[in-house]
């Protein structure tokens, strides 16, 4: 259950996103202490994860019998890479799409949506809020010329319907078949889950992604009706929702209990630039399914940084801060951010620009005594109780196009000097 093949009339459509693979770190899980696996949404056709929100979207309104055999324009309000996933999806199925972007974007993001083929790119406004109006009551209520008299225009949203979340759900779909098998060591631990894991690790923007994977869970919950209530939350599958400080809408929204809007995004990593989560994210924050717990979590762009830097060195892999931020969430160092002072053992390795350890097997000197180790924490430790070398933690890799060779190696030399 992978993938959509909807249908409208005689008309097929193609599902405009692929299966990603499913792939385990043994770098990553050596430094988190369990089985990390990486789900590899930056291979998307977009470049990330939101292939599958826009191409569900987009579907959704191709199947609808009052389109058919009808010219339709699409348009997209977004900082970039819904955009750019649009504008993949909406090409690939012959059909045009207009993108309205921040001020903010980056020249970088602006040149790949019009290589990607957009009909137009329009910038507007200090968000995509500001950028979605004008575009809906603006760009789409300007008469164009060209366009035939029966023309559909058809507005879509970043992260917040439906479609999005069911096109999102489909990761779950691929995780069920790509998982590894359980032991028979392992059965009592899984037995009562949706799936046999422990967490999962995503970052959150406007709660697209987070909806979507509840939403795939619940549905394979759905397939163990024997399983009570109470064994569903006496052991939960764990997903940590990770922002950045300066984008931490949900966060803030959990902390003070209120669905409340970000004055503004101060947080270099603009893709998760939404001032306000879902409805449906914020509810499912605040009162997870049976079986699930919800964990927000803030860090900052440099700790973003060093998760880029992690996956680019130990895994070959460029994703833009708001990706990288989630391998922060299952690596980062506690001790770091309690101040701790800390050399590495036999000095002939320099530190990478990380700010922390980067292997289990480093250990950290004191200038008291020279040689004591210390624990080290992390978000998923202190989130997910009982973790251990054989725990399995999938981290959404989400992409991102908004991020260069260039810009990962800025990010190495800020951390070299200080930035934190």
């Amino acid at each position: 259950m992978g993938s959509i093949s909807p249908q409208v009339g005689e008309k097929q459509f193609k599902t405009p996103w692929v299966e990603t693979p499913l792939v385990e770190s043994s770098a990553l899980s050596r430094a988190a202490g369990c089985r990390i696996f990486l789900k590899l949404e930056n291979v998307q056709p977009s470049g990330s994860f939101k292939s599958r929100a826009m191409g569900n979207q987009i579907l959704s309104h191709l199947t609808k019998p009052e389109y058919a055999n009808r010219p339709v324009h699409f348009f997209a309000s977004s900082g970039g890479n819904a955009g750019l996933a649009a504008v993949c999806a909406a090409r690939s199925l012959g059909y045009p799409c207009t993108v309205v972007v921040p001020l903010s974007t980056k020249p970088l993001m602006i040149g790949k949506l019009r290589t990607a083929g957009a009909a137009d790119v329009i910038q507007h406004g200090v968000n995509f809020n500001e950028a979605g109006e004008y575009m809906r009551e603006v760009i789409m209520k300007t008469p164009n010329p060209s366009d035939p008299e029966d023309i559909v225009k058809i507005a879509l949203h970043p992260f917040d319907n439906e479609p999005i979340w069911e096109g999102n759900s489909t990761i779950v779909d691929e995780l069920a078949a790509q998982l590894p098998e359980v032991s028979p060591e392992e059965q009592s631990t899984y037995q009562s889950r949706p799936l046999p894991l422990d967490a999962i690790i995503c970052s959150v923007g406007g709660g697209g992604l987070l909806n979507g994977l509840i939403m795939g869970l619940e549905r394979y919950k759905k397939l163990n009706p024997k399983v009570t209530t109470r064994q569903l939350e006496a052991n939960p599958i764990h997903l940590l929702a990770i922002e950045t400080a300066g984008t931490d809408s949900l966060a803030k929204a959990v902390s003070q209990k209120s669905h409340i809007s970000l004055d503004k995004i101060t947080s270099q990593a603009t893709s998760l630039g939404a001032i306000r989560v879902s409805e449906k994210t914020y509810n499912y924050a605040l009162s997870p399914p049976p079986g699930m717990a919800v964990h927000p979590a803030v860090f900052s762009d440099a700790d973003a940084a060093r998760g880029v830097l992690r996956l680019a060195d130990e895994e070959r892999l460029l994703v833009e801060l708001a990706c990288g931020v989630c391998v922060e969430a299952a690596i980062g160092d506690g001790a770091a951010k309690r101040g701790t002072k800390r050399k590495r053992v036999g000095g002939g390795h320099r530190d990478e620009g990380y700010g922390d350890d980067r292997s289990s097997a480093d250990e950290e000197v004191s200038e008291a005594n020279g040689a004591v180790s210390e624990e080290l924490g992390s978000k998923l430790k202190e989130f997910v109780p009982g973790l251990n070398k054989d725990s399995r933690v999938v981290i959404v890799v989400c992409g991102g196009s908004n991020v260069t060779i260039d810009m990962a190696a800025d990010y190495r030399k800020q951390l070299n000097e200080g930035w934190e």
